[in-house]
């Protein structure tokens, strides 16, 4: 009986690693996805700049 507890508990104490493991990767996974937004929102502004100014030079042209 004693043997069949300590079982139950080592597989229990390695499901909770999983977890964690899961739970790690998707919170990396979330601030990855999170930073190639804030990448891709900057890249876009700095493009409708760059288009802006283009315009205000034709126009002076």
């Amino acid at each position: 009986m004693e043997e069949l507890l300590k079982d139950i508990l080592r597989e229990v104490r390695n499901l909770s690693y999983l977890f964690f493991a899961f739970g790690l990767i998707w919170t990396l996974l979330f601030l990855y996805l999170w930073s190639l937004a804030r990448r891709e929102r900057d890249l876009q502004r700095q493009v409708d700049e760059m288009k802006k100014l283009r315009a205000e030079e034709d126009e002076e042209e």
